[in-house]
């Protein structure tokens, strides 16, 4: 009888984050493990899977993906990176990413709305028809400022965040501090790539299908084991 490993601490937040809505069956499969997974399986599965999934969503980016992918490929065969280097090629990727991920529409729509009725109070229709012509244009000229000026502040202040949690993780081996970020970066993965919530859903499934096939050398290859 043998057994059964349990889940390191990033591994149970990953599939936290994967499994959500997602078939029983497919949580079943990612917990089933027989010996403890290391972080080269998550370079592999990152390498193989979730990479080039990013490079044709955000093609305007692909050197830097590629950069990444490269570091990841070579972790998964045991030749890790400093972590100046790690951290420079994150964090461009998690600029991109967060950028992406944000909610744009909706937030220009509620910085639009928000404008209109400034713009429509009668002690301010003078001013803004003397210096925009009307309200709906200043309304588009303070929404684009507004939501604009927002994403670039989210996206800097959480790919700086996440960039440097992650390098410290992936230099150093870390597996208890890639569990700080690994189920917030897959979210921005999926929310950068796909844009409604069916897309979303499938996304994540495929990252969940990846990560099992990297996980599967870990699982018994006899159905007929007793554990």
């Amino acid at each position: 009888m043998k057994e059964m490993i349990s889940m390191p601490d990033w591994l149970s937040a990953l599939s936290q984050v994967l499994c959500d809505g997602q078939p029983e069956v497919l949580c079943k499969r990612i917990c089933r493990l027989d010996e403890m997974p290391s972080l080269r399986i998550i370079h592999r599965w990152q390498a193989e899977v979730v990479l080039p999934v990013l490079c044709e969503a955000l093609s305007e980016h692909r050197p830097a993906l590629l950069a990444l992918q490269s570091l990841h490929h070579r972790a998964a065969l045991g030749v890790g990176a400093r972590l100046g280097e790690w951290r420079a090629t994150l964090k461009p990727v998690l600029l991109a990413l967060y950028r992406r991920a944000y909610a744009y529409d909706a937030a220009y729509a509620q910085a639009h709305a928000s404008a209109m009725t400034y713009g429509l109070a009668p002690r301010n229709t003078a001013m803004i028809a003397e210096h925009f012509g009307d309200a709906e244009a200043f309304a588009a000229y303070y929404a684009q400022l507004n939501t604009e000026a927002s994403a670039t502040a989210f996206a800097q202040a959480h790919a700086a965040a996440n960039a440097e949690i992650s390098a410290r993780a992936f230099a150093a081996d870390d597996a208890d501090t890639y569990a700080q970020v690994c189920g917030t970066s897959v979210r921005v993965f999926v929310w950068a790539c796909a844009q409604t919530d069916e897309q979303r859903r499938a996304l994540f499934h495929q990252f969940a299908e990846g990560l099992v096939v990297h996980l599967a050398t870990l699982q018994s290859r006899s159905t007929g084991e007793t554990t």
